[in-house]
């Protein structure tokens, strides 16, 4: 499995209004970082939008920038004291090949550091160089989580590819297979490796694109039952989810939907009608008639909780319950309106485009 590499290249541009280093300077307000050596170097520009920090990467198009990874990029700077760089120019000419960096940073109050290197750097450059390189993985990661469909045939239905934020994957070859796969995956130079940790000792590795993953079969293990050959692409699934409708009794009820593979598979279901029955004085369950892919987590429930129970089964919560779930939604509701629609006998949900 391919890991980020510490030694490989980095450009990042931003604009961040955050606390000052202790130093002075005032807040950060653009920080441009290039780092190179024996492969092409590789860019992000972050900046300061109306809705937040943006980042693009290779001058492409732009996604939201998680707070928290601003957040640390500011205790890069701080800790690793890239202030002082301010005027560093090194070069040893005896390396023919090796890495080069440049830098500059621009504070609220006009203050500026340049700097830049050529096999050779200023004090906290290693440190700085790791930990930036953590920062700009999670970075792309969070611009290629998402749920992507096989563009050919799955097995009996879609073969959908869910990739979490949290560098965990699943994968659901359609409704006639047996298998789901899962495992943890990452993302360097556009190149995305998924390591197989589910049952299989599998590895699969694809080519990003704007909203598409392009399979590489020589590099990658085949599919369990799917045969998806050379440069065949998963496309991102438009999350339509939000569209879908829910009625208790023919009650429409606002929901927010999650982003995840079980409400995909549950959307090609529409339209769905299941008959519920009152369980346990706190929730409403009933039998979907398909398994749905799964990623059960101990959760304890609040009223409005719409969850998957066993694969099969959906569940709706008027009270609270502790148990192993995949969470589906949650109905925008007030505790005491869903027990109003659930609490008073069996009820018929139904779930629409």
């Amino acid at each position: 499995m391919r890991r980020l590499s510490m030694a490989l290249a980095a450009l990042l541009c931003c604009f961040i209004s955050f606390a000052p280093a202790e130093d002075g300077g005032g807040a950060l307000v653009r920080f441009y970082y290039m780092r190179g050596g024996y492969m092409a170097p590789h860019s992000y520009d972050v900046t300061l939008t109306g809705n937040g920090y943006a980042i693009s990467e290779n001058e492409g198009d732009p996604w939201p920038l998680d707070p928290s990874l601003a957040e640390e990029l500011i205790r890069v700077v701080d800790e690793c004291g890239m202030k002082r760089w301010d005027g560093f120019h090194g070069s040893n000419p005896y390396v023919l090949d090796g890495e080069s960096f440049s830098l500059t940073m621009e504070f609220a109050d006009g203050t500026n550091v340049y700097a830049s290197g050529e096999n050779s750097f200023p004090d906290g450059y290693q440190e700085a160089a790791a930990r930036l390189d953590e920062i700009f993985e999670k970075a792309a990661m969070s611009r290629i989580a998402g749920v992507y469909q096989y563009e050919g045939e799955g097995f009996g239905g879609d073969f959908i590819l869910t990739l979490n934020a949290d560098g965990s994957y699943t994968f659901y070859e359609g409704p006639l297979s047996s298998y789901m796969g899962g495992g943890t995956w990452n993302v360097y130079l556009n190149v995305l490796d998924l390591e197989e940790n589910n049952g299989f000792d599998l590895s699969f590795t694809f080519g990003v694109g704007d909203g598409v993953l392009v399979y590489l079969s020589g590099s990658s293990d085949p599919f369990p039952y799917v045969k998806v050959s050379d440069r065949e692409r998963f496309l991102r699934a438009e999350r339509t989810e939000e569209s879908m409708k829910l009625a208790i009794d023919g009650t429409e009820v606002p929901v927010t939907w999650e982003n995840n593979d079980s409400v995909a598979a549950l959307r090609r279901l529409l339209p769905l009608t299941v008959k519920m029955s009152m369980y346990g004085g706190f929730e409403q369950v009933g039998p979907l008639g398909h398994v749905l892919p799964r990623h059960d987590k101990l959760t304890v429930t609040v009223p409005g909780d719409i969850v998957l129970y066993s694969g099969d089964q959906i569940v709706l919560f008027y009270g609270s319950n502790s148990w192993a779930y995949t969470m589906l939604g949650h109905a925008d509701l007030s505790p005491e309106e869903m027990a109003d629609l659930l609490s008073h006998g069996n009820v018929v949900l139904t779930i629409t485009e």
